[in-house]
């Protein structure tokens, strides 16, 4: 009997000390993990978001008269297919563990949308009217700018998203996030400003004068036809000011120095949208512990639904590479036969000559891949660190993007080598990169920002103290512990 008792006494010894190796194990998996997955999902997001510009451009300068209808009535309702295949293999892997998980989780009302319980469908409606809003503006002036002058201006919404944290969610930054940020800046005027130059006036007098001494016959005998083709393409490229527009097929066209300005204004007017948004998803997904994955299905379908309602937007004359934006109610039918045939990569007038020169739809399903889960890694890293984070994250996309598009393997024709002002502007948003994250962003109680909350973070409620209407409590959250609780904004 004793022996018995023993014996039970040695494996319950055994068994508590087998358990406890097991919680050593998960645990130490866990910190490895909780180490590593912020660069993991980081290197993810920075290689897909490049290809996913790179793509998105692609297509657009093939359909440059018809980015609207690309925008507003292709992309929302194609993308929100791959969005939905991607949320159900998310919902079968967690069923594997979960059995509770099923169909319901696809509900609009599902109490897994947060820790917090249902989520009011008017937050995740704004997350995609931000980023339609973005989507509608940027499509127009997009076709107008070469990828290469893309990458430093879209580095602006660094500067507005911190802008909108600093008064929004009441973040504090450290002189460090404002050097990074005064880098990205920098960086910004680097890239452009030989551009802005321009060579110098006497040698495009000189270019000018001798294209026009060949077009006389006989002078034009006596000139080698390779010296002639090179004097016209210097020629061409002899221009003060912004950088000349280039077609799909990689030919200069004539757009006026005004035109050229306005699509540049609108492009960088484009970006606030775009911030803002960052600054409020950053409020939702850390203020209720919401799921990422669930939060990214319904922005999908919202952004269809936006998608339709905002392409009235597409009716504004606004100019085009052949002219001037010539759709209105009268013409949608046609618009949308021609954006078609368009989009499988035919001319469907002669007026569009953009069309044939590649299968746009071809780019298109390669671009809406990558933009699914470069949407899906952005949300996460917001939620996981902050809106100003990720944009400045987004650098290192433009960076490597910026390199892609000298590539007719990725960028087309209309690929072009990056200068020298233009790698060293890479180098400083990079540079501004790592200045920016020497230090942490911090709450109004010197607080970092950054990780999550498992019941949601009360900071960011209506009274906290990163809420619209701060209180000198650190955390009152006492009138809101549920999603439903909380205010809009």
């Amino acid at each position: 009997m004793a022996r018995e008792s023993r014996q039970v006494l040695v494996d319950e010894e055994i068994s508590t000390m087998s358990t406890d190796e097991d919680l050593g194990v998960v645990k130490e998996k866990q910190a490895w993990r909780e180490k590593y997955i912020v660069p993991f999902v980081f290197i993810g997001f920075i290689v897909i978001r490049a290809l996913d510009r790179i793509f998105l451009y692609r297509v657009q300068k093939s359909m440059a008269d018809y980015t609207a209808i690309l925008m507003s009535i292709y992309w929302p309702p194609m993308v929100q297919v791959m969005c939905f295949l991607v949320s159900l293999a998310y919902v079968f892997r967690k069923r594997q563990s979960d059995k509770s998980y099923n169909m319901a989780w696809f509900s609009p009302f599902s109490e897994r949308a947060s820790s917090q319980g249902a989520v009011p469908q008017k937050w995740i409606a704004q997350f995609a009217l931000y980023d339609q809003v973005n989507a509608i503006l940027s499509a127009p002036p997009s076709p107008f700018i070469p990828l290469v002058l893309q990458t430093p201006l879209n580095n602006l919404v660094v500067l507005f998203t911190a802008f909108t944290a600093f008064f929004y969610l009441k973040t504090r930054f450290k002189m460090v996030h404002y050097a990074g940020i005064c880098i990205i800046l920098c960086s910004c005027l680097v890239g452009v400003l030989v551009e802005l130059q321009g060579p110098q006036p006497i040698i495009c007098r000189g270019l000018h004068g001798a294209a026009d001494a060949m077009k006389n016959p006989a002078t034009a005998a006596t000139v080698p036809q390779e010296t002639r083709w090179l004097v016209q393409n210097a020629t061409d490229d002899c221009v003060t000011g912004l950088p000349p527009y280039k077609n799909a097929d990689g030919e200069i066209i004539y757009i006026a120095f005004g035109t050229l300005a306005t699509m540049y204004l609108l492009y960088i007017f484009a970006i606030i949208p775009s911030a803002f948004s960052n600054c409020y998803k950053q409020k939702k997904l850390k203020q209720v512990n919401l799921d990422v994955m669930w939060s990214f299905f319904w922005s999908g379908m919202w952004q269809v639904f936006w998608g339709f309602l905002l392409y009235p937007l597409s009716w504004v004359p606004w100019p085009t590479p052949t002219g001037h934006n010539e759709a209105g109610p009268s013409t949608l039918s046609q618009d949308l036969k021609d954006s078609w045939t368009c989009f499988m990569g035919r001319n469907p007038k002669p007026s569009v000559t953009t069309c044939s020169a590649e299968p746009a739809w071809l780019w298109f399903m390669m671009y809406l891949l990558f933009n699914v889960f470069f949407n899906l890694f952005f949300l996460w890293l917001i939620k996981r660190l902050s809106g100003t984070w990720a944009s400045i994250g987004s650098i290192l996309c433009g960076n490597l993007c910026g390199i892609f598009s000298q590539f007719d393997l990725f960028a087309g024709p209309s690929a072009q080598k990056l200068t020298m002002e233009q790698w060293m502007a890479l180098i400083l948003s990079s540079i501004a990169m790592w200045v920016y994250n020497i230090e942490e962003e911090v709450d109004v109680n010197g607080k970092s920002v950054y990780g999550e909350k498992e019941q949601g973070d009360h900071r960011y409620d209506t009274f906290g103290v990163m809420g619209v209407d701060p209180d000198e409590d650190e955390y009152a959250s006492d009138d809101e512990p549920m999603a439903q609780d909380h205010t809009n904004f």
